[in-house]
């Protein structure tokens, strides 16, 4: 049976994953080590470790406590083997397994050796989720042969969540904040565009569109940016003439 855990406990562990940095996009070491650490304290002793993989781009990381619980982490994701690769791939939970059974045997023939050895009679994984993409596991370790709770695992799934959904949010953020600096950059350009043609237009007597054909055969001459040709015309260290 798990130990009960107090609802202050419980609400203090979600506020701490909420609140939990995400240092990069492709590099969330605290919230990950946080995920590691809270599920070691509350999910009733149970080894925990924490597979990041967000893309095939991106080098995998894992996060937990212990020398050789990592070394086998780490061998895990070398062999693409075992339950938190699986869970990472399938985007579904691995059930509760026991590692001396035939089905731990089969698929994970390197990992489960391992494992037994260190002392883990039992595993599971359970995915982690930022929006509608796999981006990883967390991976449950049991020693003996009980059956893992099926109280824990819900347990263990509510806290992987809470640390998705701290992934999906700073994901929102960065991408709000780039495309407001892909705005801004836009409406910076398009001012001194305008600015460009203006001054152009007084200094020769044309028309705006005139000077603004201007700027652009130039640039297209000189294959460079228009805003580049623009800033320079408002700057005054590039004179057009009209021919």
């Amino acid at each position: 049976m798990t130990k009960p855990v107090s609802q202050r406990r419980l609400a203090k562990a979600f506020v701490d994953l909420a609140a939990s940095a995400v240092t990069d996009a492709d590099d969330p070491t605290g919230l990950l080590q946080a995920l590691a650490n809270q599920g070691s304290e509350l999910l009733d002793g149970c080894a925990v470790i924490v597979l990041y993989a967000p893309d095939e781009r991106t080098p995998a990381q894992v996060a937990g406590t212990g020398e050789e619980l990592m070394g086998l982490a780490h061998d895990a994701l070398a062999w693409d083997e075992g339950p938190g690769p699986e869970a990472r791939r399938s985007g579904r939970a691995v059930p509760d397994t026991p590692l001396d059974g035939e089905r731990a045997r089969r698929d994970w023939p390197r990992y489960t050796p391992r494992a037994l050895a260190l002392g883990y009679g039992r595993a599971a994984a359970l995915p982690l989720h930022a929006d509608q993409d796999t981006v990883g596991a967390l991976v449950l370790l049991g020693r003996g042969t009980a059956p893992l709770p099926a109280e824990l695992l819900e347990l263990g799934q509510s806290l992987t969540d809470a640390a998705g959904w701290n992934l999906a949010q700073d994901r929102l953020l960065r991408e709000s904040r780039a495309l407001a600096d892909q705005l801004g950059q836009a409406l910076t350009s398009r001012i001194v565009i305008e600015q460009a043609k203006g001054s152009l237009a007084a200094r020769h007597s044309i028309s705006v569109d005139e000077a603004f054909h201007l700027l652009r055969s130039h640039a297209r001459s000189q294959r460079r940016r228009l805003t580049e040709v623009a800033r320079e015309v408002v700057e005054r260290r590039l004179e057009l003439r009209v021919k």
